[in-house]
This record gives C-alpha cells, structure tokens and sequence, in this order.
C-alpha cells in the first residue's frame, strides 16, 4: 500500500511540477522590470466571475421499478409476481433538485500563468428518500466519494470543488497546459461526466494547436462525478466488487490524441487510450462537413477497447471485462434545412465477455471515471449491447414563424436496436431482442432582459423492451425494464464580472 500511495503522491507532484515550475521561471524573470506589474494586472482585469443557478426536476416510471423487491422471476420462484409480469410500471426516480454554482477563470499573469477556480452547491426540494435509484439521481450527491455512498439510501445536499487548476499558455496560446483538479478531454478516450456540473479529475493535460493540426495528452490518478463531493481512485471492479482492493486498484489512466482538420472540411482523429494494468482503448474518427446541403455534417466513428487482465470479485472470483477486442462503430449525418433540423444515426456493437455490453470509458464502475463516446441520444438505454445494431432518427423544428417570438423549439426523435445477444454470443429466445424509444422536447430561451440565456426545456422518453422483463439485470446487466421518462430543466447562466 505505500508503494501504491508514493506513486500516486509522485505522479501528482510531478503533473504540478510540470506545470509551475516555467512559468514560475519566467515570473523570476520579469519580476524586477518595468512591466511587471503591469502583466500581473492582466490576471485579474483579464479573469471571468461567472455562474448558474439551476433546477431540474424529474419523475420516471419503470417496470419493476422498486429495487426493493428483487427480480421478477418466474412461476415457481419465490419472488415471482404475476401482476408485475402484466406490466405495471412503478415508481422508480422522482425529484426535483437546485443547483448553484460560481466559477473565476483568470486571465494570464506574464501572459503565461492563470488560475481556474469553480464549485456548486446543490439540494434536494423533493425527493423520494430511502431509494437506491434516487440517492444517485446524479444531481445531487450520492455521498462522499464513489463506492462510500450514503448509508441510508438517501441523496445528500452539499457543496463540492469541481475546478482548481492552474493553467499555463505559451507561443501566443498554440501551446496551453493546466494541472490540478480539473476537466480533462481526450476525444475518443477520457471525458466526464455531467449533470449541470462537470465531473473533476485529478491530473493534468497538454495541448498544442500547429496550423491544422491538434495534438493533446492527458493524465490522472482520481476522479468524482458531479453527484460526489471528493475525488476517488480507479479500480477495475463495480462499486460492490471489493474495487479498493489491492488486485483492483488502478494506479492511473492516460490518453493521447491528434487531429488533423484540413482545408476542405474533413477532419481525421486517432487516440489511444490506457488504465494502468487494466484496459487499452482505440479510437479512429473520419469527419466531413459539406458547405451545401444545410452545412451537411458526417462522420465515422471508431471506438475500441481490449483488457488483460481479470478483475478479482469480493468472493475471490475471477471476470474478464472482454473477451477478445470490444469495439462499437458509428455512422453519424446531420444537416439544416430552413427551420428544420434533422440527425440520422447508426451504431453496431460488439462485447463479448462478462461485461457483456461496451464500456465508453477506462474503468468498469460507473462514475468511476468517463470516457469521450460522442454518440448519445437521451432515450434512455446506451444502445450498446453485444451484437446490437441500433439507429437512430431525430428532427427539430423552430417556432419564431409560428409563434411570432424568437427562442422556441420543439423536437421528436426515435431509436431502434435489435440483434441483442448475452456477453457469451446467447441470442435472445422468444424475439426478445429488440429495444426501441419515442422522444418528444420543447424548449424555449430567453432572447434578451435581464433573464438572456434562460433555458426551460421538457423532454420525454417512451422506452420499451421485452429482455429485462422476464430475467432483470443479471443476464443482460446493462439493458433496463420498460420506462417512461419525464425531464424538466431550467438553467439560468449570469456573469459577475
């Protein structure tokens, strides 16, 4: 364990080091010259106090929505039930949440060295309590840190840090660094995750910009989702697979990325991706955007995974996440026409193994860490399981001609997959391998006053499926029981300074 604990504490110390030590060269510099205090003024008359004040208010209906009364099984078992085979939906997350936060961006001291420093608060006005869903309602806190939530399965109120970063920048901003705990992206690799607020890593990233080419690399050795007040480590193992185990702990996660945009709009990606002892990541992205056709935009999507190791299970058994590479493509298109919007969408996806469906990130828990997977849909399911072909079609409209004021929209949108089968290439018996979803949105944003960027926005989602119905998580662990989603969000963005 203190091999383990010296290793984290010199990778932390050698991201910040990286980071403070020129610009700290070149304050020493400059400190005695006529310019000096003239270049430090730029950190504050430069810097940025901003903020939001949120809510988002949520209440969805599952099959078998009380976690509380196990699976469904079948006539014979214990805990079968007739009348939940009929398809009664139950309670399965309701609440209404605020939030607040505050973040200061510096401008560059020397023109080199900044600070971002940012938090949010957030509370629960209504909630159902006692409720493992809504405790991790992923708007406010499941507890202090990822596999310690709160004991008494409810959600918490708080505050937590979600920015404090130095940043660096240099040869006129071609070349920017930052370190601390902060947002890192490495497309195709390492993301986070949001709910109003983004989820905060600890480590550091490079990027540079030359012409057209775009280089980045990143790394780090805890990570919080938004709905965690402290930062934790990485494991190959679930929340309730012994993750802090000595077996399962991982050290660290690294990403490295380039892009190359030329002129004529295509764009090509490649990164490859890396969890200490645990998983290697790929991902290619071929892009165009047509100057005709409504700025016609199309992609291809690569997404590839592959472990080495197995996780260790708090009985001593053994898993392997993947059996063999794990990969998911997609073919994405999206273009305007007059008041219209529309996107059409494919995905094909293969994950044999224990996991069974494909993970978009470098460690098995979620919220544990998060990857850069662009594809997402808000119609519930992650559209990923093994051998699952999924498409997607969406159309938005605007309204200013109809309803005579600029800032409303409406949207309708539907996802289809079929072909599901189990991690161990098992089809589906019955038909029972298809999944599919209708969403409907309206939103409207404030043009101006002292209320501009305003957003109110509803979304609903229609979910079903037969494959959860009858056997729940245990043979296809990341596919839920039919649901009806209803989503309200307002958000309301202010500056300071």
């Amino acid at each position: 364990m203190e091999k383990v604990i010296f290793k984290r504490a010199a990778l932390s110390a050698a991201v910040v080091a990286a980071l403070v030590a020129p610009g700290m060269a070149l304050a020493a510099q400059d400190m005695m010259s006529p310019t000096y205090g003239k270049s430090y003024e730029a950190f504050m008359e430069e810097g940025k106090l901003t903020g939001g004040l949120f809510y988002f208010q949520r209440d969805r209906e599952r099959i078998d929505g009380n976690p509380n009364m196990g699976q469904i099984g079948e006539p014979g078992d214990s805990n079968y039930s007739p009348s939940r085979h009929k398809g009664k939906y139950e309670n399965n997350l309701n609440h209404a949440t605020a939030q607040i936060a505050l973040n200061f961006n510096s401008g560059y001291a020397w023109d080199v060295v900044g600070l971002d420093v940012g938090g949010f608060g957030a509370y629960d006005l209504a909630v159902s309590e006692n409720h493992a869903v809504n405790q991790e309602n992923e708007f406010s806190f499941a507890g202090r840190n990822w596999g310690n939530n709160a004991k008494d399965g409810s959600p918490e109120g708080g505050f937590s840090l979600s920015n404090s970063a130095l940043k660096l920048k240099f040869l006129d901003g071609g070349i920017t660094a930052k370190g601390g705990y902060t947002q890192l992206y490495v497309p195709g690799q390492i993301g986070v995750n949001w709910s109003y607020q983004p989820g905060t890593y600890r480590g550091g990233q490079v990027e540079g910009n030359f012409g057209g080419l775009y280089l980045t690399y990143a790394i780090a050795d805890e990570y919080k989702s938004p709905w965690y007040k402290e930062t934790q480590v990485f494991s190959r193992g679930k929340a309730w697979h012994d993750p802090f185990s000595d077996a399962n702990v991982i050290d660290y996660i690294h990403g490295i990325a380039a892009r190359y945009t030329f002129e004529n709009g295509t764009a090509v990606t490649g990164s490859f991706g890396q969890s200490e002892g645990y998983m290697d990541s790929y991902h290619f992205k071929l892009a165009h955007k047509f100057d005709a056709l409504g700025g016609l935009a199309i992609s291809y999507q690569f997404y590839g995974s592959e472990t080495d190791t197995k996780t260790t299970l708090s009985d001593g058994s053994q898993l392997e996440t993947y059996d063999g590479l794990a990969w998911q493509q997609a073919l994405t298109a999206a273009w305007n026409y007059a008041q219209y919007g529309f996107r059409l969408e494919g995905l094909w996806t293969k994950a044999e193994g224990a996991e069974g469906n494909y993970l978009p990130r470098l460690t098995r828990g979620y919220g544990n860490s998060q990857g850069a997977n662009e594809i997402w849909w808000d119609s519930r399911s992650d559209w990923n399981a093994n051998n699952e072909k999924a498409l997607f079609f969406g159309v938005t409209r605007s309204l200013d001609d109809l309803v005579g004021a600029p800032g409303w929209s409406v949207g309708v949108s539907g996802a289809y997959g079929w072909d599901i089968e189990k991690g161990d290439g098992t089809k589906a018996t019955n038909g029972e391998d298809t999944e599919w979803a209708a969403n409907f949105d309206v939103s409207y944003t404030v043009q101006d006053g002292k209320l501009k960027g305003t957003l109110f926005k509803l979304h609903y989602t229609d979910y079903n499926n037969d494959i959860t119905q009858k056997g729940g998580w245990t043979e296809y662990p990341n596919i839920f029981a039919s649901e009806k989603d209803v989503k309200f969000h307002i958000i309301m963005p202010f500056t300071i300074m």
